[in-house]
C-alpha cells in the first residue's frame, strides 16, 4: 500500500472527488497536502497550491485563481491515467 503506484492511485481517486462535487478545490488541496506532503511528485503542484491558500492575504492571487488552478490539476490527475492515450 505504501508504494508510489499505490499512493498515485489513491491521489487520483481523491482528485476525482472534486470534479464530482464531493470536495471543494481548497478541501482537495488540503487533503492531498496532508496525506502526501511535498513528497509525491504527482501531487506536488496540489501541495504547492494548498500553500498558496495559506498566503492569500499576503500575495497577489485570489482564492478564485487558486481554485481554478486546483481544478485544472484535479482534472489533469483524473484524465491523465497511466496506460491511457490522449
Amino acid at each position: 500500500m505504501g508504494s508510489v503506484a499505490a499512493q498515485e492511485a489513491a491521489a487520483r481517486v481523491l482528485a476525482a472527488r472534486m470534479p464530482a462535487g464531493e470536495l471543494s478545490p481548497r478541501e482537495l488541496a488540503s487533503r492531498i497536502h496532508q496525506r502526501f506532503g511535498h513528497e509525491l511528485p504527482l501531487t506536488e503542484r496540489l501541495a504547492e497550491l494548498d500553500d498558496d491558500y495559506d498566503t492569500l492575504d499576503y500575495g497577489d492571487r485570489t482564492a478564485a485563481q487558486v481554485d481554478a488552478d486546483v481544478t485544472a490539476e484535479a482534472l489533469r490527475l483524473t484524465l491523465d491515467r497511466p496506460g491511457t492515450t490522449a
